[in-house]
């Protein structure tokens, strides 16, 4: 978790972001915004939390919880106990350039982009920020920033001075440094709060992962059972018994038609009596074998086979 955002957050697809609130989140960084697109929102794990919409009272999500966002709504989360992790799938298609989730001044600037949760604070010193450096600076204004356009001015007073002046090393130093500044690519001092924040992000991001590695294994170990009972139920539905065997090869060896294919016919039969219906008072057994009499290889709907060589009938004594 960032000074800037509640939540840390990983992305899975194109569309889709595994983002957790900590347990330790301030209440005051749970505010009210909006996003540019329409969400549906899976809860993973949660005790306790919230979800509010504009004009609505707050409900509670628990896990397994899922909702839509539409696009532009305003809604915020109510903190619960322990860490809140949801699962969040954007729609592909983007909502006019307009319809951002920041307010104030920040929000009529068409540079400030793709921002989904700001801290009024934050959004006060954007605004302050971009009031500011436009009146000032107006290359800042067309995207540069104001300690990029000092650097940039250092630089080009440097080469200037080493253009009047002899000596290559300082006429090329001169001219690295104002391509750096022009790429955007000048120095930074970070503080030791802003590396403490870092490392904590890092240190979140490594929680977050474990955690993402637990709930896949968990998703794959129940597909794998599922997929396993599934597999069990219809094999064990295509057995036949051995007196519903012998029944039908007697009929086969009767009628000259492949053992194989009466089986099937049967078990069509028995599909058919719990799909397209049965006459009154017949179980789906005796549905079935009539539907095994009534066939023959000359019927268009018929599964049943004739034999290349039909067995012989045993003589009476």
């Amino acid at each position: 978790m960032s000074d800037r955002y509640p939540f840390t957050q990983r992305k899975l697809s194109e569309n889709v972001i595994l983002r957790k609130f900590s347990r330790d989140v301030s209440e005051t960084m749970l505010e009210w915004h909006r996003d540019r697109q329409d969400r549906v929102v899976e809860v993973i794990h949660g005790d306790g939390w919230m979800f509010q919409r504009d004009n609505s009272i707050p409900i509670q999500i628990n896990e397994g919880s899922t909702f839509k966002i539409r696009a532009n709504e305003w809604h915020r989360v109510i903190k619960g106990k322990g860490d809140l992790i949801v699962k969040i799938t954007e729609t592909k298609k983007k909502k006019p350039d307009g319809m951002r989730s920041i307010r104030k001044g920040a929000d009529s600037n068409p540079k400030v982009t793709k921002m989904d949760f700001l801290p009024d604070e934050v959004l006060d010193d954007i605004a302050d920020e971009i009031d500011e450096a436009a009146s000032d600076n107006p290359q800042y204004a067309a995207g540069r920033s104001a300690s990029n356009q000092a650097c940039l001015d250092a630089a080009v007073n440097a080469y200037n001075k080493a253009k009047d002046t002899p000596g290559k090393k300082d006429d090329q130093a001169a001219i690295k440094r104002r391509e750096k500044c022009a790429e955007g690519k000048s120095p930074v001092k970070l503080s030791e709060s802003q590396l403490r924040v870092m490392i904590n992000d890092a240190v979140e991001e490594a929680k977050l992962d474990a955690i993402l590695n637990e709930i896949e294994d968990q998703i794959n170990e129940r597909k794998r059972k599922k997929k396993g009972r599934k597999k069990k139920k219809k094999s064990g539905s295509r057995k036949l018994s051995k007196a519903v065997k012998k029944s039908l090869d007697k009929k086969a060896d009767k009628r000259c038609l492949t053992r194989g294919s009466v089986y099937k016919e049967f078990r069509a039969g028995l599909g058919a009596y719990y799909t397209s219906g049965s006459r009154k008072g017949m179980s789906p057994h005796q549905w079935a074998h009539a539907r095994v009499n009534s066939a023959s290889p000359s019927k268009k709907w018929a599964n049943v086979k004739k034999r290349k060589k039909c067995p012989k009938k045993k003589k009476k004594k």
